[in-house]
């Protein structure tokens, strides 16, 4: 009698805690998140995650010829300070010369060399990617910038899709009244969906970049969250697009690029590993369909796509395959030639 009683007890006990599991993981936690802005926010923009730098001191990552910079960007209802690195391009980068004896403004204002806005991905800031800096900086004069509230760069009450894009304007235009270079941008992961949406704004603006370069991206933010298997775990439910989808998109977090990609006015390429587990390649896939299927091609240009196989790149280390420097002056010739037969 004893032992039966106790076996039910147990039965009945571990029902309930079964329960509040369920009740917890696929209500509570999906409601929780549909109405905290903050947990939206961190998912998108984990800021939490840098660690303060030494930011004025570059030469401590392995990297010469780098000024440390701000700018300062007044808008009607708030004040917002961006942080920059000016990555000077390689033929002019001495090991005898010290980084404060270059002539950083004299070459911001030299048309001789084609700028690069790079954009990080959304877990980074301007001192992770230094691998590929020195890749670029063969062919580019580079700005590695952070968004407002990451890093250093201060300022705005807002973090949203339209608040860090809205920066990213005002700094490719600073660039523009300070030099008559070409601009090509390159993003990374998030910086994709930046970069698109940059482009977009810019064009209402009839500004059109030199070319675009899209690293591991993605088709919208929400995509990839439906990639994720914990969100996945959520998919039977019939409110989980309520819980979880809708509220990214109607708060502003989903860099939706597959309608932003079709407003790019300049050639495209694409760079993206099989192996990536972050960003899924089948949604770099997608949007490259969705670029060429809503092109016109003599005045927006050609989009390329390079899918490497698996090599232990994953989502961050694209920069170790050995063909890169190689794609990226077969785009820069490719987008002087658009260029040059558009008049531009």
């Amino acid at each position: 009698m004893c032992c039966g009683r106790c076996c039910i007890i147990y039965c009945v006990c571990s029902a309930i805690v079964l329960l509040l599991l369920v009740l917890v993981f696929f209500v509570i936690l999906p409601i929780t998140f549909m109405f905290s802005l903050g947990m939206q926010r961190s998912l998108i923009f984990p800021t939490y995650l840098i660690n303060p730098e030494n930011y004025s001191n570059p030469e401590q990552y392995g990297i010469s010829g780098v000024r440390n910079m701000y700018v300062d960007f007044l808008y009607p209802t708030e004040n917002v300070t961006i942080g920059m690195w000016q990555i000077l391009p390689k033929e002019i980068v001495s090991d005898v010369i010290r980084n404060e004896e270059y002539n950083f403004e004299g070459v911001l204002a030299d048309d001789k060399y084609y700028i690069l806005l790079y954009l990080h991905g959304n877990g980074s800031d301007r001192t992770k990617r230094v691998q590929l800096y020195e890749i670029l900086r063969k062919f580019f004069h580079v700005f590695a910038i952070d968004y407002r509230r990451y890093a250093d760069s201060s300022g705005g009450d807002n973090l949203s899709e339209t608040s860090v894009v809205k920066d990213v304007v005002s700094v490719y235009k600073w660039l523009r009244e300070r030099s008559k270079s070409k601009i090509f941008v390159w993003g990374h992961s998030l910086g994709t969906g930046v970069a698109t949406h940059l482009l977009a704004n810019l064009k209402k603006d009839n500004i059109s970049a030199m070319g675009l370069v899209l690293e591991t991206p993605f088709t919208s933010v929400t995509d990839v969250v439906k990639k994720h298997p914990l969100v996945t775990t959520f998919s039977f439910l019939p409110w989980w697009h309520a819980t979880l989808v809708s509220p990214l998109i109607n708060n502003d977090f989903n860099f939706d690029s597959v309608s932003y990609i079709q407003d790019v006015d300049c050639p495209i390429m694409i760079l993206h590993a099989e192996d990536d587990e972050d960003v899924p390649h089948q949604l770099a896939t997608q949007l490259y369909y969705t670029a060429i299927n809503h092109r016109n091609f003599t005045y927006q240009g050609d989009v390329t796509y390079h899918l490497f196989e698996p090599k232990g790149y994953g989502h961050m280390m694209l920069y170790r395959e050995p063909e890169l420097p190689k794609y990226v002056k077969l785009f820069v010739n490719e987008c002087v030639k658009f260029s040059s037969a558009r008049g531009v």
